[in-house]
């Protein structure tokens, strides 16, 4: 029998197959999120129906879409074709038996929405006995690649979708999966992953987690999926904009099956299911008392824009409630002006889907960027406090030959709907008045922009009575405007945080809008040389690179072009060796004119744009650092050289487990202690790792029914590991001695700490840099 999709489509085939089969052998060269959901519904139940389920599939050419695997990945007895030679894999099989019965299906069609209902393939059904010989060899043939074959695991799973480029071609397929969503509301793009990853922390018994998503990927609807499985639900957010969007939102999935109410300054609504809540309302201590709310209340938070979260307003909420679960959803959670957000979430990361991710996917748009040279001096403005000062930026942005440069610049590339992103209130009225002088039909929105004003100019924008909206950081956050096709940076920009944040204004998808069109006007003001980095997504070393450099490679589709004055800036900036050094040194004293005193390892750590373990590498080691930049105070300048030796060793020993941390905490923490008895390491050791984020680390057979270890095991776990490394030898006999069960401090160094408290407060910096460092790269960065 012959299927083609005329007659009869391979879809209501294999459903009725499916249903009907004890056994359900697929084998199919990829698999497309879109015919996949037209199919899980029948696996789910064959699963719960105890059926044999063995699914063969393959990621030759990256067709297979992630979001198709993490669907299938708690089916079971899912696995990759092990094909170490790379050679072509086209199978199209799909193989079904029940008693001696078994039917086959082979020909064209891959699980896809096109090859399962609309396109023209040609798939072969025939039936035959189990004992037939053909069919035999069939199921033999199944098998044997079936085994040598692996089984997908949630780290690989992980691993492929940061690695995936959506091929060009793939785009008009996915025009089909529109159909599919007509009449139904249900996840898609990174809310699959998300949602997946969201309950396996749950189940693991996490009560906090956050999610980060790059701009435009639908954070909102992904809280409003997650929440469906409780009954109160509260979104926090620090616009009004964001809460009517949200309750749009959450109305459109829930419909009248929940009540829906704000508080804000104007209502105080405390008895509907979901509330959206103003930041800057219920973090008031009025509100916050047992008459309005009691700590239990919500059994689900949201709190949007979650970089914001160690703000004293929302610790406020934060620290006062109780919740089942909170959600932390943000873009960029690495803030310079904020502490430790990952902190408030229990350094539980569920998922995070960067610009790169989503562009990769074809869930964001591809942008193409255009690095526009703008000769604007900034050595000549004074820079103070971080940041330039104002008056003097504005006078140098606002001169008529800027302007013009602008202007000229955006009749030349402009498409339809355009954002630009000023430095200030004043430079943003004169791009304003210079715009509309010449016949460009602009308008501004800024802080003390009405919130009535603000919607009214944006639906101009969307209406086509507009080309552009100026605007002073409004949009860098909670504010979508999805048909934005232009964007233009006007504004010296040195954050990574503000500059993702601009960018993703323009990435949402929209009907029409292939691409991003992006206009920067970038000169020689302080880390512009790292705008090539910044558009790789990678905001890891922050080394200088050149566009014309190999390893400068951007998301799929996306393009980059610069003025060839640019570009020599660029590859100056590379050759100029010490330029990342003096970028490090200026960041170091933004960061002590923030703090009123010398930065610890833990505050740069904290509030640095910089990641600290850049610091160490281009100054050797933190001593260092603060001996070049002359910030030793009194007590670090008599650090002896065996002080000063330790304190590089707790910097740089290696640690391919953690257990080092808990055996120095115990003899450092609460109090020197010139020695510490094993049972005292091993009582130490058992409280530190029935933390749910340190026990991570139990992950392999040596810890396993580590949840019912006594003391005593404990204990041989610290004498085998980090004890005996530390003692075995002469390496580090002069920090360390382990005699008939106890382990000693070197009594030099010993009588050194009591007397200079500052070393000991340095010994507890690195400590805490070290322990959150290994937890937060090992089991949040994957």
């Amino acid at each position: 029998m012959l299927i083609s999709n005329r007659d009869i489509t391979m879809y209501e085939k294999l459903k009725i197959s499916i249903k009907e089969a004890d056994e359900i052998l697929i084998n199919v060269s990829f698999i497309r999120d879109s015919g996949m959901r037209l199919l899980m519904p029948y696996l789910l139940e064959a699963k719960q129906n105890n059926k044999i389920i063995k699914i063969l599939t393959s990621d030759y050419m990256q067709v297979t879409e992630p979001n198709a695997l993490y669907r299938l990945i708690d089916l079971g007895n899912v696995k990759i074709f092990n094909n170490l030679n790379n050679i072509s894999y086209h199978p199209k099989t799909y193989i079904f038996i029940k008693d001696n019965l078994v039917e086959v299906y082979i020909g064209s069609s891959n699980i896809s929405y096109s090859a399962l209902m609309t396109g023209v393939e040609w798939n072969y059904y025939f039936s035959r006995d189990r004992n037939d010989l053909e069919i035999d060899r069939i199921i033999r043939e199944f098998y044997e690649l079936y085994n040598n074959s692996f089984k997908i695991s949630l780290e690989w799973l992980r691993k492929y979708e940061k690695n995936y480029r959506k091929h060009d071609y793939e785009k008009i397929v996915d025009r089909e999966q529109t159909d599919i969503l007509k009449n139904k509301i249900e996840p898609i793009k990174f809310q699959i992953p998300a949602l997946y990853e969201l309950s396996k922390t749950r189940d693991e018994g996490y009560k906090k987690a956050m999610i980060v998503a790059g701009t435009g990927l639908g954070k909102t609807y992904l809280a409003a999926f997650d929440s469906m499985n409780f009954n109160k639900i509260l979104f926090v957010a620090h616009r009004d904009e964001i809460l009517r969007d949200a309750k749009k939102t959450f109305k459109t999935l829930y419909g009248n099956s929940k009540t829906y109410g704000y508080f804000n300054g104007r209502e105080k609504d405390h008895d509907s299911d979901i509330i959206f809540a103003s930041i800057s309302t219920l973090s008031k201590e009025e509100y916050l008392r047992d008459d309005y709310f009691i700590r239990d209340y919500f059994d689900y938070i949201v709190i949007d824009e979650f970089h914001h979260s160690t703000a004293k307003s929302y610790l406020k909420i934060i620290n006062y409630f109780k919740p089942k679960f909170l959600l932390g959803l943000t873009a960029t959670p690495d803030r310079a002006d904020n502490g430790d957000t990952y902190k408030l979430c229990d350094y539980n990361i569920a998922y995070e889907c960067d610009f790169r991710v989503g562009i990769n996917n074809g869930w964001l748009v591809p942008f193409e960027y255009y690095g526009i040279y703008d000769d604007t001096d900034y050595t000549e403005i004074p820079w103070r406090s971080g940041k330039y000062d104002l008056r003097a930026l504005e006078n140098s942005l606002i001169v008529q030959k800027r302007l013009n440069l602008v202007l000229e610049k955006y009749i030349k590339y402009r498409k339809k709907y355009a954002l630009g992103f000023c430095a200030s209130v004043n430079h943003c009225k004169a791009m304003n008045d210079y715009f509309n002088k010449n016949n460009i039909k602009s308008e501004m929105i800024i802080g003390s922009t009405h919130v009535e004003k603000r919607q009214e100019i944006i639906e101009k924008l969307k209406n086509g009575y507009l080309d552009i909206i100026f605007t002073v950081d409004v949009f860098n956050e909670g504010v979508d405007i999805p048909c934005v096709d232009t964007i233009l940076f006007l504004r010296p920009t040195d954050s990574y945080t503000i500059f993702i944040q601009q960018l993703g204004r323009g990435l949402r998808t929209f009907t029409g809008k292939e691409k991003l069109r992006v206009l920067d006007f970038v000169g020689n003001y302080k880390g512009s040389q790292l705008k090539p980095y910044y558009l790789m997504g990678n905001i890891g070393d922050k080394k200088e690179i050149s566009p014309i450099d190999s390893n400068f490679v951007l998301p799929a589709g996306c393009t980059a072009t610069f003025d060839f004055k640019l570009i020599e800036y660029f590859e100056s900036c590379k050759n100029k060796r010490d330029n990342l050094k003096e970028l490090l040194q200026e960041e170091f004293v933004r960061i002590k004119e923030k703090l009123n005193h010398i930065p610890s390892m833990m505050d740069v750590y904290t509030f640095s744009k910089y990641p600290l373990h850049i610091y160490l590498q281009k100054y050797s080691n933190w001593y260092n650092f603060l001996k070049i930049t002359n910030h030793l105070n009194s007590q670090q300048e008599l650090f002896s050289s065996k002080a000063i030796e330790f304190l590089i060793f707790l910097e740089k020993t290696p640690m391919t487990k953690s257990y080092k941390i808990p055996l120095f905490l115990s003899i450092f923490n609460n109090g020197i202690k010139s020695s510490i008895s094993l049972e005292e390491i091993g009582k130490f050791f058992k409280n530190f790792y029935q933390d749910k984020l340190h026990n991570k680390d139990f992950n392999n057979k040596k810890h396993m029914d580590s949840e019912y270890w006594n003391i005593q095991q404990y204990e041989k776990l610290a004498k085998d590991n980090p004890i005996k490394f530390l003692t075995a030898g002469k390496k580090y006999s002069d920090f360390f001695d382990f005699e008939n069960n106890v382990f000693y401090l070197n009594p030099d160094l010993y009588t050194e700490i009591l007397k200079n408290n500052e070393l000991l407060k340095n010994i507890i910096d690195r400590l805490e840099y070290r322990n959150i460092n290994y937890f937060r790269r090992k089991y949040m960065e994957g």
